[in-house]
This record gives C-alpha cells, structure tokens and sequence, in this order.
C-alpha cells in the first residue's frame, strides 16, 4: 500500500507544481474593464496600462536578455518621473525555466535589486527620494497568456515593445533596436514634458 500513497503524493506534487491552478485563476481574473493585470516576480499585481501613466512595455525571451537590458537603459531619461513606468516580460513559454519557477522568478528578483541600485542616481537627480525598487517589475509569462493578451500571440525571438499613454490606450508597438529611437520618441511625446 506504500507505493499507491508515494504514486498518489507524486501526482499531486506534479499537477501543482505545473502551474495549472495559477493559470486557470489568472485567466479567470481577467476584468471586463479593459486592465491588463499581472503579477510579476516579486508577486507584486502590476496595471500594464493603467491610466494615470506612461507605461512601456518590454517583452523578449531568455535568449534576449542582453537586448532587453539595452532597452531599458535606452529609457533611463524617464526613470524617475512619477508618472512613468517600464516592466519587463519574460516570454518563458516551451523553456526549461518552467521547470524551476521558483528559482526562476528569485533570480528575476534579483537582477531587479541591482537595477533599482543602478538607477538610484537618475531618481535623485531628477529630485526623486522615493526608492526605485518598487517602480520596477519582471515578469516571468512561463505559458504565455501575458504575450498574448498583448498581441504576441507566437513565442519568437527579439525584443517586442509596447507603449501605453496617459489614459491606457495603447499609443506605440515597435521592435528594439530596430525601431530603438521611434520607442524613445513615443515615450518623450507621451510623459509630461513640465516635470
């Protein structure tokens, strides 16, 4: 009888690690009102396009990393301001990073620790004392419903980008580098230019 209750124990451990409850409530969450909502690494829920700011959108996979870091040093004008914001999605769908969630989304976790220590000198010369930490996000999409609610529907390489104004309307879609100065005009026309 021992080996029917480990059979029974390693069937549960396997359809709760798969991330098929978490992805059953997620898709059961998605509001009516238009909001794209999500967690990122931290667990912390963020508003993608919010209305209230600017919010850039940076999507690439594992292979991309390089790209998507350059992408979000190429805003680093922006950083700072109260009524902007930029996150990062990690399309991680067919990835082994599926394996190892856990891990995954601490080492996103800390990757953003060093970048919010990076950017602590932008928010002060822009007269910012609040911590850059909670204004930034990762998210790890291990089955790829964030991609898709944003219009990435297939997994592909290359860092995709979307721009979110003011009122939540999507205002830019581009590719980076290829379109890198058409992102930063978007952004620069869209935050507001008295601060």
């Amino acid at each position: 009888m021992k080996w029917y209750k480990k059979l029974c124990q390693a069937a549960c451990f396997l359809f709760l690690s798969s991330g098929i409850l978490p992805a059953q409530k997620a898709a059961a969450e998605m509001p009516s009102d238009g909001l794209i909502r999500t967690l990122d690494a931290d667990g912390c829920e963020w508003v993608l396009n919010k209305p209230g700011r600017v919010m850039v959108v940076i999507c690439g996979n594992s292979s991309d990393q390089d790209d998507l870091r350059a992408c979000g040093k190429s805003l680093d004008e922006f950083q700072g301001r109260r009524d902007f914001r930029a996150i990062v999605v990690v399309d991680l769908r067919g990835s082994l990073a599926n394996l190892a969630k856990g891990y995954t989304c601490r080492r996103m976790s800390r990757g953003l620790d060093a970048e919010a220590l990076r950017i602590k000198p932008i928010y002060r010369d822009k007269g910012n004392r609040g911590d850059p930490r909670p204004d930034i996000g990762s998210v790890a999409d291990f089955d790829g419903q964030l991609c898709t609610r944003l219009g990435w529907g297939v997994a592909e390489k290359g860092v995709r980008t979307v721009v979110f104004d003011k009122g939540g309307t999507e205002k830019y879609r581009g590719r980076f580098p290829d379109n890198a100065g058409d992102l930063r005009k978007a952004v620069a026309k869209l935050v507001d230019a008295s601060k």
